[in-house]
């Protein structure tokens, strides 16, 4: 009977425990993306080809379950495309069926009430929900006929819409479609919401940027793809695979690990096959466990998407740093949400960090030394490099693989910095202006230092003074002539995000122009110059010579034959014999010189003789 009881009571205690120890687990956050499209008539000439639909067929293939989502389209008026919903398999039907209406017809560009009505119910902040807006626009902010009443809805973007995003911690992804878009403002968006920001210079770019701002917007597991080959484990209950392909190229087919091949005309019962004309989107419930492969062309946007229990988990960088900005970094395994600690399971993975960036190669690292209670734990940012960089995390075992990218952008100088020098001050003055760009930092508590260093290493120390309109400003008077000094920056405040703020960007140089440009000596023409003109001259003199020498020669025979230096008897009289050679000595004088200067010239110029 007492062995009855602790029985009970063993069970009754395990009960309440179990709860605690799932509460543990933290819980990714469910994704909620709102895609708010611009139908507005100029989209005819950059979208003529309406790649917006295809576009938006790809996305909703590929939220997941669970997740939340609707659609907008805008131009003049608002219009909710697909209503905002749990996304679930009816739910993609009817977004694929109303993705067709998506049309290049109206008039204006109202970017302030398509932002407020797509995101009217999110008011506040909420933990659980990772909150997500993909803006595409290929124009300005365009309302009223009247420019001032346009003028005004784009401060009050500024001014009030953008606070009310970041307050409700919506993270704004922007793609401007057109060198006309008002980019310094779909660029200030995405960077205050902490979104990403990207520029389409060709409609056919699109699918693959809405990839990339999914991948933003939506963190789903992904499996190493390389040459085309995948492995898939037990633990994964589906995958999704996206293979983009050029039109003139043959059909998509997968080959399972049996062997057996899978396309569009030949579906298994649980295979759901969309084919574009650039990508296929293929949904596989219960695949084979093995070794895959997509008979494709290679392309490093596909992708393999999975749902497992068995997850990587990684810690969530910010979409946009500064340059010099660096963080702690963690990795994980989780088994239905709870971090894999088993030291002989680890022990069979090999975990690996990529750094890659646009203009660097990529720097990696071997996590496997840095393993600590479950979690591998390093430093990232150091290496990082001005625009895009990405970070790939992938662990490999011979029973599974898993694989996570991050992208973020690095902005390498968030202050416009001018330097100017004062021409009309008594002594040698030069300023500095700073303006930060707000979307990035903080205002409030931003302080700047200067260090003025002279040639023979004098240094002397300024704060910088904060002026009006958010501008700091520095006035360096009294400055040697013609002395070259730098100027050294230390800056210190917070990011827009919360983040502490260290900068120290390149030194300034000041160069003392008024006195360059007193102390510029003459500049003489070059000698070549004078070379070509002198020898214009001589070939001049040379005609005029050789025209005189002709004329004499003509006026000597011509006397000689007017005289009839030649008598009846065909004998030839003493003069007309000198007047003949006086004639022939010209001619040799003439021809020497002629030959002298020619040769004089071929000296000086080698390359007239080629």
């Amino acid at each position: 009977m007492m062995e009855s009881k602790k029985s009970v009571m063993i069970m009754m205690l395990v009960a309440l425990l179990l709860p605690l120890k799932q509460s543990f687990a933290e819980q990714e956050p469910v994704s909620d993306i709102r895609i708010i499209i611009d139908v507005s008539g100029s989209m005819k000439k950059n979208d003529p080809n309406n790649l917006r639909a295809p576009a938006l067929r790809m996305l909703v293939g590929l939220l997941p379950d669970k997740a939340s989502s609707g659609v907008w389209t805008f131009a003049k008026y608002v219009n909710m495309l697909v209503p905002h919903r749990e996304v679930n398999d009816a739910w993609r039907l009817e977004a694929e069926k109303q993705s067709k209406k998506i049309h290049s017809l109206g008039l204006f560009t109202d970017i302030e009430q398509a932002l407020n009505k797509a995101t009217a119910n999110q008011k506040n902040d909420d933990a659980k929900v990772r909150r997500s807006v993909i803006l595409l626009s290929d124009g300005l902010v365009d309302i009223s006929k009247n420019d001032d009443v346009s003028k005004k809805s784009r401060q009050r973007i500024l001014d009030i819409v953008i606070p009310r995003l970041k307050d409700a911690n919506i993270a704004v992804h922007t793609i401007a479609l057109s060198d006309s878009s008002d980019h310094a403002l779909l660029r200030s968006i995405s960077l205050a919401t902490d979104g990403w920001y990207e520029q389409v210079d060709n409609a056919d770019q699109l699918q693959r940027v809405f990839l990339h701002m999914f991948e933003k917007a939506a963190q789903r597991d992904t499996v190493p793809l390389k040459d085309n080959n995948f492995k898939i484990d037990d633990s994964v209950s589906e995958m999704t695979l996206l293979v983009f392909r050029m039109s003139d190229t043959k059909p998509t087919e997968l080959v399972a690990p049996d062997h057996s091949r899978i396309s569009n005309q030949n579906l298994p019962a649980n295979v759901r096959w969309h084919h574009e004309d650039s990508y296929d989107l293929i949904t596989i419930s219960d695949p084979q466990s093995g070794a895959w492969i997509i008979d494709a062309d290679l392309d490093p946007d596909n992708r393999v998407m999975v749902i497992t229990d068995l997850k990587l988990k990684t810690t969530n960088l910010p979409n946009n740093i500064l340059i010099g900005e660096t963080f702690d970094f963690e990795a994980s395994l989780t088994e239905q949400g709870e971090t894999i600690t088993r030291i002989g399971f680890l022990n069979l993975v090999d975990a690996r960090l990529k750094e890659e960036s646009e203009t660097a190669y990529s720097v990696k690292q071997d996590l496997n030394t840095m393993l600590q209670d479950g979690i591998y734990r390093t430093h990232v940012g150091k290496t990082f490099q001005p625009g895009r960089n990405d970070i790939v995390i992938t662990m490999i075992s011979k029973t599974f693989e898993r694989q996570r990218r991050q992208s973020i952008n690095v902005v390498e100088t968030p202050l416009e910095i001018t330097v100017e020098q004062l021409i009309d001050a008594s002594t040698r003055t030069h300023r500095l202006t700073l303006k930060p760009d707000v979307s990035l930092i903080k205002t409030e508590n931003l302080t700047i230092a200067a260090l003025l260093t002279a040639e023979d290493g004098s240094e002397w120390s300024y704060d910088v003074i904060k002026g009006s309109n958010d501008q700091w400003q520095l006035t360096l008077a009294e400055l040697t002539p013609f002395e070259e000094y730098s100027v050294a920056l230390q800056i210190k405040g917070e990011t827009q995000k919360g983040r502490a703020l260290f900068l120290q960007p390149e030194s300034i140089l000041l160069i003392d122009e008024t006195q360059q440009q007193e102390a510029e000596p003459e500049i003489a023409p070059p000698i070549i110059e004078e070379e070509i003109i002198m020898e214009e001259i001589v070939d001049d003199e040379m005609a005029d010579l050789g025209d005189d020498l002709l004329e004499d020669i003509d006026e000597e025979v011509t006397e000689l034959l007017d005289e009839d230096s030649v008598n009846n008897e065909g004998v030839m009289s003493a003069s007309s014999k000198l007047v003949i050679g006086n004639v022939i000595i010209l001619l040799f004088v003439a021809i020497a010189f002629f030959m002298w200067r020619r040769n004089a010239a071929s000296r000086k110029n080698p390359g007239d003789q080629l």
